[in-house]
C-alpha cells in the first residue's frame, strides 16, 4: 500500500486544546499534567462511569437483559 504524502496545513484547519479539572478545580492544559494526575482522572472517570451505566441498567432492567 502507497503511503500518503502529509499534506499542508490550511488556513481553515481546526486545532484543538485538551485540559483536566483537578479535583481541587485548577484547570491545566493535558500537556502540563503530570502522569499520576492523569493516572487519578482515569480513575475517577472509570468510577463516575460505572456508577451511572449502573444506575442505568437499575433503571431499565429489559436494557440489562438484552446484554
Amino acid at each position: 500500500m502507497a503511503e500518503r504524502k502529509p499534506r499542508k496545513p490550511r488556513k481553515d484547519d481546526l486545532t484543538f486544546a485538551c485540559y483536566l479539572i483537578l479535583e481541587d478545580g485548577t484547570t491545566l492544559p493535558w500537556e502540563e499534567t503530570t502522569e499520576e494526575q492523569r493516572n487519578r482522572f482515569r480513575e475517577n472517570a472509570i468510577k463516575r462511569l460505572t456508577q451511572v451505566m449502573s444506575d442505568y441498567y437499575t433503571q431499565h432492567p429489559d436494557e440489562y437483559a438484552k446484554l
